[in-house]
């Protein structure tokens, strides 16, 4: 089936407050301050915009899939709290209700692992998992500084922000793998959300 958003962000943002009164009834004292910041973020971006987008990625057969707008919010979710595996995220939704509810599910009915690696399939259109190849040259090791009370020089850090900008300048000549994902990044953070934080 084609994924079907009814209520849209409005929606999500009625679970979250539902579930935050049952499972959190003392959120307002017993979330650290970093939590509220990543609540605020998600309750405030809107991305049932994706549920169309991602409309074509889906067969008009078959169950009803879970919302590509809440896939990919807990995607981000995961990020947020630094959690890099689709299995330990999987596994963490069913066990943390706050990492659930902010993505969007009801407690006790979250995706599993298998889900993950389906949209991640849905959203990279290649069999091959990488635009070039995957071996790099080495890095390049900062040099030690010369003097004994002489600061080493600076290592460049480079935000998602900044590579993205790189890939925009200077885009690979196969780019239908990551149409899908460049096309929801580019209308969702750097169009609409130029101040989310979205460094690495």
């Amino acid at each position: 089936m084609k994924p079907i958003n009814i209520g849209g962000h409005s929606a999500y943002q009625d679970r979250v407050l539902t579930q935050l009164r049952k499972y959190y009834p003392n959120a307002t004292t017993s979330f650290s301050s970093s939590t509220w910041q990543i609540l605020d973020k998600f309750w405030n971006l809107d991305l049932s915009q994706v549920d169309e987008l991602m409309k074509d990625r889906y067969s008009v057969f078959g169950p009803e899939p879970r919302l590509p707008s809440d896939m990919l919010r807990a995607i981000l979710v995961s990020a947020a709290f630094k959690i890099t595996s689709y299995t330990r995220f999987a596994a963490d939704l069913k066990e943390n209700h706050l990492y659930a509810i902010i993505s969007g599910f009801f407690v006790g009915n979250t995706p599993g692992v298998g889900t993950f690696y389906d949209f991640h399939r849905r959203l990279w259109l290649s069999s091959d998992k990488n635009l070039t190849n995957a071996v790099h040259p080495p890095k390049v090791k900062p040099q030690k500084p010369k003097g004994i009370e002489q600061k080493a020089a600076p290592v460049e850090k480079l935000t998602v922000d900044d590579l993205f900008r790189q890939f925009e300048k200077n885009p690979p000549a196969d780019m239908a793998p990551c149409a899908k994902l460049w096309k929801i990044f580019n209308t969702f953070f750097f169009r609409t959300l130029p101040d989310w934080d979205l460094s690495l």
